[in-house]
């Protein structure tokens, strides 16, 4: 079309462009609970791909095991493997009392001999990349897919615990070496680097078994924490005598995945819906009979 025919056919109609915040903004509404399941074993299934191609050893733990499973990870490196994972669940005191919060933590925990920090960080970013690729629109919706595309093609920020306190110190807090970095100001990193996951290394930590038999005295080791949007601190991790350690909170992945503002609107807990129908049936009548009334 020639511009003497466009300016004759009037204007043409405007395409409003969307916003990039707006296409990668989280957080999103909660999944209907059998969505959520498939993503929860989609994740579930990758990581274990993931550690089963580079060569990790799963190991059988106590059941609600909180220290005992890093207790038994480092046994069995002492035992000569080279590389062991496994998954364990931690339910706090009373969790199972309060069902308006969160009732438990699972985690997926990993240690490997003769790895260095820095390559503990890559791990970290591998295993994010791994997962996450292979979620797709039929799972998340075009919007997600859209934002872990961003986050896949991205180069992930890695700071020093240094550099980190000096990019706060630009943005308003006044922390000193040595200081726990708090939540806000890991929000405050994330939206200094795009609103993209940031990889803090050798901050200072106090070591994870601190208190017990393995570790009776207080003691500081330097980590490296993986922040992801929406969630916050998703990975963590420690080199001490050249065994590495990583720790994955999977509901906290699960909410970056799906966008979410809760950690609570990733739980698949039937209980809470046989709850809410028993509190639904009045005394004296079946459950089955109140479900055909219904």
């Amino acid at each position: 079309m020639t511009t003497a025919a466009r300016a004759a056919s009037g204007p043409e109609p405007s395409v409003p462009t969307p916003r990039t915040s707006v296409m990668f903004e989280a957080p999103g509404r909660p999944r209907p609970l059998a969505r959520r399941l498939a993503i929860h074993n989609r994740v579930v299934r990758r990581i274990r791909d993931f550690f089963l191609d580079e060569g990790y050893h799963e190991v059988p733990v106590t059941a609600l095991a909180d220290h005992p499973a890093r207790v038994q990870l480092e046994g069995m490196l002492a035992l000569g493997f080279d590389a062991v994972w496994c998954e364990s669940e931690i339910i706090p005191p009373g969790g199972r009392l309060e069902p308006k919060h969160l009732r438990g933590f699972k985690l997926m925990e990993a240690a490997r001999a003769d790895l260095s920090l820095e390559e503990l960080a890559a791990v970290q970013r591998d295993l994010l990349r791994f997962v996450a690729a292979d979620l797709g629109a039929d799972l998340l919706g075009g919007r997600d897919v859209t934002r872990l595309d961003r986050m896949l093609r991205c180069e992930h920020a890695l700071l020093e615990y240094p550099e980190a306190l000096a990019v706060l110190r630009t943005k308003g807090w006044d922390l000193l070496p040595g200081q726990p970095l708090h939540m806000a100001a890991k929000a405050t990193l994330l939206r200094h680097c795009g609103n993209l996951p940031v990889q803090v290394l050798r901050q200072p930590r106090p070591h994870v078994l601190e208190g017990t038999a393995a570790a009776p005295a207080p003691s500081i080791r330097e980590g490296v924490e993986y922040i992801l949007p929406c969630a916050g601190v998703t990975m963590e991790g420690e080199v001490q005598e050249n065994r590495a350690h990583l720790g994955l909170d999977l509901g906290r992945l699960l909410q970056y995945l799906m966008g979410l503002e809760k950690l609570t609107d990733t739980l698949i807990d039937p209980m809470d819906r046989i709850a809410q129908v028993m509190h639904e049936v009045p005394h004296g009548t079946g459950l089955r009979a109140s479900a055909g009334q219904g």
